[in-house]
């Protein structure tokens, strides 16, 4: 486990919810594992995403971009947003994130893994 990067994701919200099956379906090394997170109150400006590798956390875009470059491949090209401004990335990705239940929805109950997903969740 030690060597495996952990996901926190809100278990509520389909986009993060496909984005975290669109990463399991890349992950062929399985290098990542995955906890849902609930919050308090879908009024508040939750981080949808935080990643958590070796101590280190990287949250917002970040830790999108450090799961573009774990994946390798097609998927790293994500770190050319490094080239936005930090101030910049962070203000795009609170409007995404307040946004995200009204345009992509929010689910009753939170994700539920497969059998076969279930190893990879803790």
């Amino acid at each position: 486990m030690d060597d495996n990067i952990l996901v926190q994701f809100d278990g509520k919200c389909i986009l993060c919810n496909r984005t975290i099956q669109f990463i399991m379906k890349a992950d062929h090394h399985k290098k990542f594992i995955f906890q849902t997170l609930q919050n308090a109150s879908e009024n508040e400006i939750p981080e949808s995403v935080v990643v958590v590798d070796r101590g280190a956390t990287y949250q917002h875009f970040d830790a999108i971009m450090k799961i573009g470059k774990e994946l390798g491949g097609i998927y790293s090209w994500i770190a050319v947003l490094k080239i936005i401004p930090s101030k910049w990335r962070y203000s795009l990705y609170l409007w995404i994130a307040r946004n995200r239940y009204r345009w992509f929805g929010v689910s009753k109950s939170c994700y539920i893994p497969s059998p076969e997903e279930k190893e990879r969740f803790i």
